[in-house]
């Protein structure tokens, strides 16, 4: 997670930076109510300020720092933290305004509760909005540009089998005007109640 003074950048044309740090703390209470409401044993937040550890440990979560070493190198180090524990990883970015424990659930199930690697797509920009690593796993996060293509074509040439997840809740992430209207077609009011202020405890 990044500070809430510090993301969604991109919807600068479309919402002020007040806004927008609604936008991110509101998306991230309903990723967390998800993932905590599923089968997942541990959820942990990565990073942010102390306004995003406030709502990780108001929703039952952890929290850890970032080290600094990348989104790419923040996930690895938790997934071999979590590898070396015995325990299979999964991974949900915060800004899934749609996402359910339902889909969550539908994720841990295609991965055998996490012994087969899955991937989530994002819909329209080649992304991946969730992964499931078991254990042990030559597996390397690629996350960004194109990272869809990027995970499915290095689990193929490294022989590892994998599944594919496609749901609403993982396909629609929120960085751009042309996102927000995505989630205004599709799920009507969904936006304008998460942009309503409220405290930062999970709802």
């Amino acid at each position: 997670m990044k500070p809430a003074a510090q993301a969604k950048t991109r919807l600068a044309p479309s919402l002020d930076s007040d806004q927008r740090a609604t936008l991110t703390w509101n998306m991230l209470k309903i990723v967390l109510h998800a993932a905590t409401s599923s089968s997942l044993i541990d959820v942990v937040v990565v990073g942010g300020d102390s306004e995003i550890r406030v709502i990780a440990e108001a929703g039952n979560s952890n929290w850890r720092p970032d080290k600094g070493r990348g989104l790419n190198g923040e996930l690895s180090a938790q997934v071999q933290i979590n590898s070396s524990n015995g325990a299979a990883s999964m991974y949900i970015p915060g800004d899934l305004p749609l996402l359910t424990t339902a889909d969550v659930e539908q994720a841990l199930g295609s991965s055998k509760f996490g012994s087969l690697l899955t991937i989530c797509p994002a819909v329209g920009d080649g992304g991946t909005n969730g992964l499931v690593v078991p254990a042990q796993s030559p597996f390397r996060i690629q996350l960004g540009t194109d990272s869809f293509y990027r995970h499915t074509t290095s689990a193929e040439q490294g022989g590892l089998p994998f599944a594919i997840v496609e749901t609403q809740g993982f396909g629609l992430d929120l960085d751009t005007s042309g996102d927000l209207a995505e989630l205004r077609r599709i799920a009507p009011g969904v936006f304008e109640r998460i942009l309503r202020p409220g405290d930062k405890n999970c709802n």
